[in-house]
């Protein structure tokens, strides 16, 4: 009777190995993917010559390398690195973000197919199949905009991902005590300045002369007109005024009005968000850099709260450092 009991046990083990590594080959493969490769803001572009020196081909590049908006000096939107289809090889397939043209009278129609985490993780892997450089070219005229939210999406969750494995959580248990406002902070950020109604965190590598910061504010909701750029500028303008003063005497964080900010609104799950992208400087000095600012009703409490980030970074290239102060804000919630 031991010798049947301990038989069973055993091909009760053997089953369970089997089961787990059939789970495992057809299941999820992610947790085996390598880590991505390549750095933020590139773009490893599979296309071959004959078709980048088409029109249609040149559509997609000039879409990746249009001007980044809302910073002090011209950065594209994405690093391209194009490769043709013969040497795109293993060395490329875990890079970050890959974008692959094929075009071909065997396909039927034209279209845009969109896969994570294929050869890498976190990756995004983006297939356009074209019938012909026509079709492509209009292809590129109408889902253009979409091929660059979905790279900026990816780039943006790899960060949040980020600072959500790596958070310091006694920053965001300091806002939501003082401000009740939920914000995901990576390591390194400290807290500069915590009021009622306004709390300013930053971080300064001490190798570099950068400034990242975030600013959170609130205030009454008492005008239906509270989201429309005018007021966002008037407002923001107001609480740096008081809580940003410059090296200088007499100076202060302000809102440069010589480029304007670009003023946009979009849905964040079921949030309502006014995004402000332009220029900060301080008067009466010659600082100055970009800032990104996202301002959203809380209904429940009857105020109006803007969570915004900035950077400073003369004489550096600005566009991923931004990014990142975006990623943060991104992650705004306001607890119940």
């Amino acid at each position: 009777m031991a010798k049947n009991i301990s038989m069973n046990k055993l091909l009760i083990l053997i089953y369970l190995t089997i089961g787990l590594t059939f789970y495992s080959c057809r299941g999820d493969r992610t947790p085996l993917l390598p880590n991505v490769t390549g750095r933020a803001g590139e773009v490893v572009l599979v296309m071959n010559a004959a078709v980048w020196e088409t029109e249609a081909g040149k559509s997609l590049g000039l879409i990746l390398n249009e001007e980044h908006p809302a910073l002090p000096q011209v950065e594209p939107m994405f690093n391209v690195v194009r490769i043709a289809h013969g040497a795109f090889s293993n060395i490329f397939k875990t890079h970050r973000n890959i974008v692959v043209v094929n075009i071909s009278n065997q396909f039927t129609d034209t279209r845009m197919n969109v896969r994570r985490n294929v050869w890498a993780k976190p990756q995004v892997l983006m297939e356009i199949n074209a019938v012909d450089n026509d079709s492509f070219q209009k292809f590129m005229a109408v889902q253009g905009e979409r091929i660059i939210e979905e790279l900026l999406d990816a780039e943006r969750s790899r960060i949040v991902q980020y600072n959500r494995q790596y958070e310091d959580r006694v920053l965001r248990d300091q806002l939501i005590e003082s401000l009740n406002v939920s914000v995901v902070f990576p390591p390194g950020y400290e807290l500069n300045m915590d009021t009622t109604d306004f709390a300013w965190v930053g971080f300064s590598p001490p190798t570099q002369d950068v400034i990242q910061g975030v600013f959170v504010y609130q205030y009454d909701y008492t005008d239906k007109e509270t989201f429309t750029p005018e007021y966002l500028i008037e407002k923001r303008n107001q609480f740096l005024r008081r809580y940003v003063p410059g090296d200088r005497p007499n100076s202060w964080m302000s809102t440069e009005m010589q480029a304007s900010p670009q003023f946009s609104q979009f849905m964040d799950g079921s949030r309502y968000i006014a995004r402000l992208a332009g220029l900060w400087r301080v008067e009466n000095d010659f600082m100055g850099g970009p800032f990104i600012s996202h301002t959203t009703l809380d209904e429940e409490r009857n105020r109006v709260i803007t969570v915004e980030g900035f950077v400073y970074a003369p004489g550096v290239k600005k566009r991923n450092l931004l990014r990142q102060v975006e990623a943060i804000i991104y992650t705004l919630e306001i607890p119940e």
